[in-house]
């Protein structure tokens, strides 16, 4: 298990709460944006991993049980739950909020990634040969859609997997964990968040 500085577990952190912040201190110039052009966009991207996600308030960091893997689906459940609550506070002010899965993207950044570690390595080019990744072309296409398909300046967040609206897992919809999640995650960066 790896803490990051700030105490956070590192894929809270690195992959949510980073993220989290940074849309909320990007907010001013994207409404300004909004409201000079009617079309703003605010793209999240999760992961398929969100489905193995699980919202648990008291392990947050680990404080009762840790994994890896459980913790980066985690981080993923939680951007999409992010999309849900902050597309509600954006109501009628010209910005659509969307999450999507990408796809597995097979890139020359994740050989490198693997090379002190053959064995990963050779797994990783013989999976890669499968047809299960998508190369970073198709990786970028849900993302650009739902950056700039003017179709989809819908006000309303929806979660897209291979650029097609897709339901999430039932807790990335819950309301009452979306809010609580909203709750959670502006306390632990309201030190960092500008007046």
């Amino acid at each position: 298990q790896v803490m990051t500085e700030d105490g956070n577990e590192s894929h809270f952190q690195v992959n949510y709460l980073g993220h989290f912040l940074l849309t909320l201190e990007l907010l001013p110039i994207m409404l300004d944006t909004a409201t000079s052009t009617g079309d703003c966009r605010i793209v999240i991207v999760s992961s398929v991993g969100l489905f193995n996600g699980q919202f648990v308030p008291d392990n947050m960091n680990g404080e009762q049980s840790y994994g890896r893997l459980a913790f980066y689906c985690h981080s993923k459940l939680y951007k999409v739950m992010h999309g849900y609550a902050l597309q509600r506070r954006l109501q009628n002010v010209g910005i659509t909020v969307s999450s999507l899965n990408p796809g597995i993207v097979s890139t020359d950044g994740v050989d490198k990634g693997l090379e002190s570690d053959g064995w990963k390595l050779s797994l990783w080019k013989v999976v890669k040969k499968t047809g299960v990744f998508r190369n970073p072309q198709q990786g970028a296409a849900t993302s650009l859609n739902c950056a700039v398909n003017p179709e989809l300046n819908k006000q309303q967040h929806y979660y897209y997997d291979s650029c097609n609206v897709k339901a999430p897992s039932s807790q990335a919809m819950s309301f009452e964990l979306q809010e609580q999640l909203w709750e959670i995650s502006i306390n632990i960066v309201k030190d960092w968040m500008t007046p």
